[in-house]
């Protein structure tokens, strides 16, 4: 993001401030909260980028709305159906934009695959089948992420121990993009 024209990094949040700020630090932000409420009140911040653990996906996406902030948040959008919905309604009825991150859209291989595909260079698309995976070839355990908390192994905050939710979504929006859908 910090990449990105007309971009600040204004600030970031964690539970843990120390971690807040350290992060703020490492990655030239402004300011470090541990407070989601702090955060949104800081008149500096124009949108959010949520990265919570998934069960807090809309509860934080309906603060920021409401706060007037525009949310970008990382899949899944929510954890039910109606959760969705009402993210959707709430960033609506506060005139603030809504977007979930799927990052595949912006990798270049991609992007070269779905001109391609639009280009008709490949034929007519009659099927489309994704695999998906990450790490190094052939790698059997997970990686280890040093000094994060491990929310991601607890089924009741990423929406149960779907492999949907954790990489299919990927797969089925990767299909969405390169089939101009």
């Amino acid at each position: 993001m910090a990449l990105a024209d007309d971009t600040e990094l204004i600030a970031t949040y964690s539970r843990d401030w120390g971690r807040a700020e350290a992060f703020a630090s490492k990655h030239g932000f402004q300011a470090a909260y541990d407070s989601v409420e702090e955060l949104l009140a800081d008149s500096r911040v124009d949108a959010v980028f949520i990265a919570t653990p998934n069960n807090l996906h809309a509860t934080h996406a309906r603060m920021a709305a409401e706060a007037g902030k525009h949310v970008l948040t990382e899949k899944p959008m929510a954890l039910t159906v109606d959760d969705g919905i009402d993210m959707v309604r709430t960033c609506k009825s506060n005139g603030v934009k809504l977007g979930v991150g799927f990052q595949l859209r912006c990798h270049p291989g991609h992007i070269e695959a779905s001109r391609l595909v639009q280009q008709g260079v490949l034929g007519s698309i009659v099927l489309a089948q994704a695999q998906l995976g990450n790490g190094e070839r052939g790698q059997l355990s997970r990686t280890i992420r040093t000094g994060l908390s491990e929310w991601w192994e607890h089924p009741e905050m990423i929406g149960g121990a779907s492999t949907m939710i954790g990489a299919g979504v990927h797969a089925i929006d990767d299909m969405h993009f390169l089939l101009g859908q």
